[in-house]
């Protein structure tokens, strides 16, 4: 499946590509390269059968990289990046654990009257109070404001048009085809614990979940750049056309479907070679 997805890439990204350089090639204009570092920020979430039930709301996340392109002439030009993009999602989730006894290592144990866990999520969410259960149980553990958090290397490539505006800055329109490939996938979040009369606060990441998702996966990036003084301002949709999940069957007879949708705004500084 993840070769599958793979090939799929590769075959979009040379569609898109020979055309274009065999345009260039006969347009007969002296080329004109330019490297653009960027860095700025993410905004993502989560759609598709994931997204039902209100279970993911927007994450802001960082995005950063760099681009060369190739300037077939004063309208058009050809360019490739690479980039890094948090995306992903918020989680409309909590959950809570106590026990009434903790071992000595630090482990959960006991019968159905020793634990319990809570899960509150999606459209009937609701928030825990772990005083709530202190007067019961000798361990509460409490975790929230969760993120599913997938990190992506992007690789576009862009046809980008830059229009014959008579304006103090340039504005260029950009559309192509864009590699993703996974990185990272886990839930990071908060714990809130209190044992025995001690309350704690720390930062929470659950293990790898990156056997849930693709490798690999295709994106459509579009947007537009202005352009003052070599210093531009990117802002781009990513528009993911291939199913991220993983999980072929959840429950079910229908495939679990999810897809990234994400804004990647950043700001730039054209070096001309």
């Amino acid at each position: 499946m993840r070769t599958t997805s793979l090939s799929q890439a590769i075959a979009a990204v040379t569609l898109f590509v020979l055309p274009t350089i065999g345009y260039a090639q006969n347009s007969g204009e002296e080329s004109e390269w330019t490297i653009t570092p960027r860095a700025g920020i993410t905004i993502s979430t989560l759609t598709g059968d994931y997204a039902k039930g209100d279970a993911y709301d927007p994450r802001l996340g960082f995005g950063g990289g760099i681009e060369a392109e190739y300037h077939i002439n004063k309208t058009l030009g050809l360019s490739i990046g690479a980039f890094y993009t948090k995306q992903g999602a918020k989680r409309n989730m909590e959950s809570l654990t106590a026990t009434k006894r903790l071992p000595a290592d630090g482990t959960l144990y006991g019968g159905n009257q020793d634990i319990i866990h809570l899960v509150s999520a999606g459209e009937h969410f609701t928030h825990y109070n772990v005083s709530d259960y202190t007067s019961e149980y000798d361990y509460v553990e409490k975790i929230y404001n969760l993120k599913r958090a997938l990190d992506y290397i992007n690789i576009p490539l862009m046809l980008n048009v830059h229009l014959p505006f008579n304006l103090p800055v340039s504005i260029t329109a950009k559309a192509g085809t864009q590699i993703d490939v996974l990185v990272s996938a886990k839930d990071k979040g908060k714990q809130q614990t209190y044992i025995n009369g001690t309350y704690d606060n720390s930062n929470y990441s659950s293990s790898s979940l990156k056997d849930g998702y693709k490798d690999f996966g295709i994106s459509i990036p579009m947007g537009l750049a202005v352009n003052y003084k070599n210093v531009e301002l990117d802002a781009r949709y990513l528009w993911n056309v291939t199913d991220i999940n993983d999980v072929d069957m959840v429950g079910g007879d229908d495939p679990v479907k999810a897809h990234t949708s994400t804004f990647l705004i950043t700001l730039g500084y054209n070096f001309n070679l």
